[in-house]
């Protein structure tokens, strides 16, 4: 089959990207990574952001930010973003209790976004962390209820397997409820001796997990216990424009070499993936 477009999150080398953006994203391109997905432009302008992509021949495949930057100033932001060329931004900063109990005033104000960031070019996405997964009501998940309230005209889909994996959730289902719908997926690994034991890994975050809480950690795709080999079908199905190789942390290790360890094991497992005709 043909390889995919896959690209590097900034979050894990979100220490490095403050030191100096420019030449985090050159180290990334050097990895062999196809994008960038921005977490934060670390005082660059978009201009001069947009120029360091073309230079090194990468795509802006997409941007991550804080729903309140949109409330202060969305036609800045949405304009901010189309000079950097992305045409993709995820929305974070809700609540598992929003999302549940306040459904409709969110997908209201998801809807207003979107009818100003069609202007823009640019479609809106939610990604899912491990809370929205595990918190549920009336036999619905945070996540779900969002996405059933907000349909995809509207609000589009960057799912991470490893953080649905993570709170023993079948990322198939999801991968399969909303095919189609998935224009990024983010392929997340991590290790852990007992998925009973981890709950809601957010809570001893960013330190390993103990060994009552699972002794979680993340590793590079490919390197820890998400059966990618299963779940990748179920990616390729939906006919994403990106993946995305993300585990968060490297804890003491070099991130570059995890990122390009994970980069190599993802292009490896499509390069064996079967052709079809």
């Amino acid at each position: 089959m043909n390889q995919p477009q896959i690209g590097s999150p900034l979050y894990i080398v979100r220490d490095q990207c403050q030191k100096d953006l420019f030449a985090t994203i050159k180290r990334l391109k050097e990895v062999g990574f196809d994008g960038i997905e921005f977490q934060g432009f670390f005082g660059k302008g978009a201009k001069e952001t947009r120029q360091c992509l073309d230079d090194l021949g990468l795509l802006a495949l997409g941007s991550q930010l804080s729903v309140n930057l949109l409330r202060q100033d969305a036609r800045g932001t949405f304009d901010f973003h189309r000079a950097v060329g992305i045409s993709w931004m995820t929305i974070a900063g809700y609540s598992a209790d929003e999302l549940l109990n306040q459904t409709e005033r969110i997908a209201e104000e998801i809807a207003s976004l979107a009818a100003i960031a069609k202007e823009y070019g640019i479609g809106l996405l939610y990604h899912n962390h491990d809370w929205e997964v595990l918190e549920k009501k009336g036999g619905k998940t945070a996540m779900e209820t969002l996405l059933d309230a907000a349909p995809p005209e509207i609000l589009q889909v960057e799912p991470d397997i490893g953080w649905m994996e993570s709170t023993q959730a079948d990322a198939a289902h999801y991968l399969t409820k909303y095919k189609g719908r998935c224009p990024i997926i983010h392929i997340k690994d991590y290790y852990t001796s007992n998925h009973a034991l981890l709950g809601r890994v957010h809570d001893f975050l960013p330190a390993r997990g103990p060994k009552e809480r699972g002794e979680f950690e993340f590793r590079p795709a490919g390197y820890g216990v998400c059966d990618l080999p299963r779940l990748l079908p179920y990616c390729i199905e939906n006919g994403p424009e990106w993946y995305v190789t993300d585990h968060d942390m490297a804890y003491e290790r070099d991130p570059f070499f995890d990122l390009r360890l994970g980069l190599d094991y993802l292009r490896a497992l499509f390069a064996m993936q079967p052709h079809r005709a």
